[in-house]
Order: C-alpha cells, then structure tokens, then sequence
C-alpha cells in the first residue's frame, strides 16, 4: 500500500507538470499567430526554472552536471529573451553551446559499451555524413547574415556539438536500445531542430510557424531531459533500496547464524 501511494505522489505532480507544458504550447501558437511578444518571452524564461521545481518537489537531490546544464539553459534562454544587443546574442549561444558540451560529456560513460559494427557503422557514417552536410548547407546560408568573427565561431560550435550530441546519442540508442536512450535520441533531435529553426528565422526566412516549432521543440527537448534525469535518479534511489535491503537482510542471517 506504501509502495502504491508513493508511485501515485510521483506521478501525479508529472501528469500536472505535461498539462501544464502542453498550455504553455499552445499558448506559444496562440502567441505567434497573433504576433504577440510578451507570452513567448515569459514562457521560454520560466520553462527551466518550472521543470526544476517540480523536481526538486519530487527529489531531494540532483547531480551536478545535470543541475549544471539546466542552469546553463537557463541563462541562455535568459539572454535570448533580454536581448539588449548583440552581445546577449552571444551570451547566449555560448550557453547553449556548453549544455550540449555536458550532454555529449554525459553519452561519453555510455559509449564504452557500443561496438561499432555491421550496420550500426553504416548508420552512423549515414547520420554524421547528413548531419555534416546539413551543417554546411546551413553554413552557406548563414554566412551573410553573420557580422563579425565570434559569430561565426559560436554558429560553428554550436552545429559542432550538436552533430556530436545526435551522433552519440544515435550511436549509444542503437547499441543499447532502453527506454532512457530513446529519450535521449529524441531529446537531443528536438534540441537540434529547434536550433536550426531559430537560426532559419534569425538569418534567412522569417515565418511564424518556424518560430512557433522552434519553440516547441525547445520545450519538449527539456522536459525529455527533465524525463531523462528524473529516471536516473529513481533508478539510483531504488538501487540504493535494494543495496540496503540486501545488506540488512545478509546482516539479519549472520547473526541468526
């Protein structure tokens, strides 16, 4: 009974927690289509800090490079929405640029059991060649619209680490194909896209509905890593469970030994 009712408080604040997201995405295509500034910028800054809260409501703890890459999130999404010029810009970019640094660092302990082999070799060679190519392409677009050299170095970066973020991502989801992977893959293509809709918008065409995906994706990029991080800190308490268990079981049959 214990058990049930402990599964129920952490699911119900999850199922609270999409329904809320889900408005916040509606209202995103509510605020594109009818041109409205302040209801993008208010949901884009308090997405990070509503995702943390429900954690931390959940879970009493949180791992460093985690918490350090929802803050990293956080002040991009911060200097992205106060843009008081182009050095916010950057700002922000650079913080983008190092969450997706620390979530290729993070598949990192993943790839020392992927083999690669067969047809998952020819997958990834697959990906990163269209990965690659699309950077590029994007690159050709760009370039005119970039002003000066640390734009061009950020741009560059940033489509570095994420052709790096959806190539391990790819390479470990198809080396070991769990549900926390799945999430991952799908976690790190929404963060892609939404950056290359934000730079189509910025730099090329400018259309409400590229707006309004950009930043939808954003969105559910973060709450799969809220998803992706919840699941690993329940799988770590249950562990420490069961660890405990065991031990006070062991110690209970020495001494009736």
């Amino acid at each position: 009974m214990n058990s049930t009712m402990k599964k129920l408080v952490t699911i119900a604040p999850n199922r609270v927690l999409v329904v809320v997201l889900f408005a916040m995405i509606i209202l995103s295509f509510y605020a594109s289509y009818y041109e409205s500034i302040m209801i993008p910028k208010v949901i884009k800054l308090i997405t990070t800090t509503l995702l943390l809260t429900f954690f931390f409501c959940q879970k009493n703890r949180i791992a460093n490079v985690f918490f350090t890459i929802f803050i990293l999130f956080f002040l991009g999404d911060v200097f992205s929405v106060f843009n008081f010029g182009l050095l916010a810009l950057k700002l922000s970019n650079a913080f983008y640029i190092g969450s997706y640094l620390l979530l290729v660092f993070i598949l990192f302990g993943r790839l020392k059991h992927v083999k690669f082999e067969g047809l998952v070799s020819v997958y990834l060679v697959l990906v990163l060649t269209l990965n690659t190519y699309f950077l590029y392409v994007l690159y050709n677009i760009a370039k005119e619209s970039l002003v000066d050299d640390v734009s061009i170095v950020l741009y560059v970066l940033s489509g570095i680490a994420l052709i790096g973020l959806v190539f391990f991502a790819f390479a470990v989801y198809l080396s070991r194909e769990t549900s926390q992977s799945i999430i991952f893959l799908i976690m790190a293509f929404c963060l892609a896209f939404s950056d290359v809709l934000g730079y189509v918008c910025d730099m090329y065409v400018y259309y409400w509905l590229f707006e309004t995906f950009e930043r939808v994706l954003h969105i559910i990029g973060l709450y799969l890593f809220y998803i992706y991080v919840f699941n690993h800190h329940s799988r770590l308490i249950n562990s420490e469970h069961t660890n405990a268990s065991v031990l006070n079981k062991s110690g209970g049959d020495s001494l009736a030994y």
